[in-house]
C-alpha cells in the first residue's frame, strides 16, 4: 500500500494509484473511441481524415498534409511496436494522449481549486464532455483530435502558470498538429489583459504569431497542391442548416454539446455569480467566445468534434460555477479572487 501512495515523479505529482486510475479511465474511453472510429479508419487514403500514411508519404491533401505531428509520433511508436497492427498501435497512442490530458488537467485544476486531493479524483470529469463530443454525437474521425485537446490543455496550464517559454515550445509543436493552437494566442492575451501593452506580453504574442504564420506559409510553399483547402467561408452554409437539419438534430446539438455543461455557464453568467471571479483566471475562459464565432464562420457547426478545443475552458467555468454553491467541496484558490 505504501507503493500506491508514492508520488511520481515529484512530490507535486499524484500518487501511483491516481496514475493507475487515469490510465484505466483512458483505456475505457479510448476503447469506445477505438470501436466507433479507429477500426474503420483509412490510414492510407490521400483524402482521408485518418490518412496517417498519406501524410508520411507527402501525398495527403491540404490541410491534412500540414498536420504532421501525430503521424511522426505514430511512426515512432510503430518503429518500436513493429510487430503490432497499425490500428492497435494507434489505439495505444490514443490511450497515452488521453492519460496526459487527465494528468495535465489535474495540474490545471490545482491552479483553480485548493484541494489537490479532490482535484486528483475530479480531473476525469473532462471525460464527460469528451464522450459526447468525441464519441456519442460525433460522426467523423480525424487522427489529431485527441492531440488537439492535449495541446490546448497544456497551453492553458502554461498560460495560467506564466510559463511563457514552455508555452512557446508547446506552440511550436502544436502548430504542426492543428491550426487550433492559434487560439492559445487569444487565451494568452485575455489572461494578460491588464499587462497587454507590456514589452514581454507583446513579444510572446508576436513570436507565437510569427511561428503560426511562418509554419503555414512554409508548408504551403513546400506542398503547393491545389487539392483541399486551408480556410473556408462557411457562414451561409451554417446558417442554412437551421432550415435543412431535422429539428431533433438541432436540439441534440444545442443540448448535448459538451454534455450540457454549457448550460451551467449560462446560469453562471446570468446569475451574476461570475462577479466573484474578477481576475485573469476567469477572463482566459472568454476564449470560448471567439472560438464559437470562428466555428460559425469557418467550420461546420453541426460537427461536435469541432468544439473539442474549448472543452477545458467549458469544464473549468462549469466547475467555477459549482464552487459558488454553499458547502461546495470546490474551494477556489486565493488568486482566483485576488489576482487582477
Amino acid at each position: 500500500m505504501k507503493f500506491l501512495n508514492r508520488k511520481i515523479p515529484t512530490p507535486n505529482s499524484p500518487s501511483v494509484i491516481i496514475h493507475i486510475y487515469y490510465m484505466m479511465i483512458s483505456f475505457t474511453f479510448c476503447y469506445v473511441y477505438y470501436h466507433k472510429f479507429i477500426t474503420k479508419a483509412d490510414f492510407f487514403g490521400i483524402q482521408s481524415s485518418g490518412g496517417i500514411y498519406a501524410v508520411l508519404n507527402f501525398e495527403a491533401v491540404k490541410p491534412i498534409q500540414f498536420r504532421i505531428l501525430i503521424p511522426y509520433i505514430f511512426s515512432a511508436f510503430k518503429s518500436v511496436l513493429f510487430f503490432v497492427p497499425d490500428k492497435a498501435v494507434f489505439f495505444i497512442l490514443t490511450i497515452v494522449l488521453c492519460y496526459f490530458v487527465l494528468l495535465v488537467f489535474y495540474f490545471l485544476l490545482n491552479e483553480y481549486f485548493q484541494s489537490k486531493a479532490h482535484n486528483c479524483w475530479l480531473s476525469p470529469i473532462i471525460i464527460y464532455p469528451m464522450m459526447w463530443n468525441f464519441v456519442i454525437a460525433n460522426g467523423q474521425f480525424f487522427y489529431m483530435d485527441l492531440s488537439v485537446l492535449l495541446v490546448i490543455v497544456c497551453g492553458f496550464y502554461f498560460i495560467v502558470k506564466e510559463k511563457n517559454n514552455w508555452l512557446l515550445v508547446l506552440f511550436l509543436l502544436g502548430v504542426s498538429n492543428h491550426p487550433s493552437v492559434g487560439y492559445l494566442v487569444i487565451a494568452f492575451l485575455l489572461f494578460n489583459i491588464r499587462r497587454l501593452f507590456s514589452f514581454k506580453i507583446i513579444l510572446y504574442a508576436v513570436l507565437m504569431c510569427i511561428i503560426y504564420l511562418g509554419y503555414y506559409m512554409l508548408m504551403d510553399s513546400v506542398f503547393p497542391t491545389a487539392q483541399g483547402y486551408f480556410v473556408i467561408y462557411n457562414l451561409p452554409r451554417n446558417l442554412s442548416l437551421l432550415s435543412l437539419l431535422p429539428p431533433h438534430i438541432i436540439v441534440r446539438d444545442l443540448v448535448f454539446t459538451f454534455g450540457g455543461l454549457h448550460f451551467f455557464i449560462l446560469i453562471f453568467l446570468f446569475s451574476g455569480q461570475w462577479k466573484r471571479f474578477k481576475s485573469p483566471m476567469l477572463l482566459i475562459n472568454l476564449t470560448i467566445v471567439p472560438y464559437i464565432i470562428s466555428v460559425l464562420i469557418n467550420f461546420s457547426v453541426e460537427e461536435l468534434r469541432n468544439y473539442i478545443a474549448i472543452i477545458p475552458f467549458i469544464v473549468i467555468v462549469a466547475l467555477m460555477f459549482l464552487s459558488t454553491f454553499e458547502n461546495s467541496f470546490l474551494k477556489p484558490v486565493d488568486k482566483s479572487k485576488s489576482k487582477i
